[in-house]
């Protein structure tokens, strides 16, 4: 029998892959945690590569609350409640895949390519896609709108963040 972090990696995958959706992925707090962590963790190693810590930390822990409170809002509106902690646990660790994914391609190809680069973007966007669209009962392309939102919040939200720092700093 394969260990369970040996499991939980296959499961994982499998949502990446889109074979899986996030009610198959197990109702655990623990588990919640972990892939948060992980998550996290991730962020902040990428974040390092062009941030000092502080700011990595920063932009990772911002990247975390945008994710939770857009999904917890949008699982509120649909009256679906119940399934934040599968539908962010789902996100955590598929987060935490393609994050492991994109550090190890930037470790060994610092200089990566914009098409590959947005390639990964494109992946991440239907993976989020395909989990909100089982969490919500909505249509593929209800979330990838969603999950599109979600990254123009973000990317706005660390803009604006990024010329506080600027400004504070001068």
């Amino acid at each position: 029998m394969p260990a369970a972090h040996v499991i939980l990696i296959r499961a994982f995958w499998q949502l990446c892959t889109f074979r899986l959706a996030p009610q198959d992925i197990a109702r655990s707090p623990a588990l919640l945690g972990l892939t948060t962590a992980l998550n996290l963790s991730i962020s902040i190693l990428i974040n390092q590569l062009q941030l000092d810590l502080g700011d990595a930390i920063l932009v990772a822990v911002i990247e975390l609350m945008v994710l939770f409170g857009l999904t917890a809002t949008l699982l509120f509106y649909f009256r679906h409640t119940a399934r934040l902690p599968q539908t962010m646990t789902a996100l955590m660790g598929t987060g935490a895949m393609i994050g492991a994914l994109v550090l190890t391609l930037l470790l060994v190809f610092p200089k990566l390519p914009l098409l590959l680069r947005l390639a990964v973007f494109l992946w991440n966007l239907l993976i989020m896609a395909h989990i909100l669209r089982h969490a919500l009962t909505v249509h593929l392309l209800a979330g990838f709108l969603f999950a599109v939102g979600y990254a123009i919040v973000l990317v706005q939200l660390i803009l604006y963040v990024d010329k506080l720092l600027v400004g504070a700093g001068s």
